[in-house]
């Protein structure tokens, strides 16, 4: 019940993190910041806080 609402505040946290810090993690290359991979920053701090807020809201809607 409580797991959709915790993974979603750890993606939310995660992509509050990316935009504090200025970078992303990129596969096979480690940490970037958004001046060297701006695609890859914007799509990961995009997804993730929607990712985060979707699960954090479905998982109170969604409650059994």
């Amino acid at each position: 019940m409580y797991v959709y609402a915790i993974t979603g505040a750890l993606c939310f946290a995660y992509g509050v993190f990316c935009m504090v810090k200025g970078g992303s993690h990129v596969k096979n290359v480690g940490w970037r910041t958004k001046e060297e991979y701006p695609k890859s920053y914007y799509f990961t701090v995009i997804f993730m806080i929607l990712l985060g807020v979707s699960m954090i809201v479905s998982g109170f809607i969604l409650k059994r």
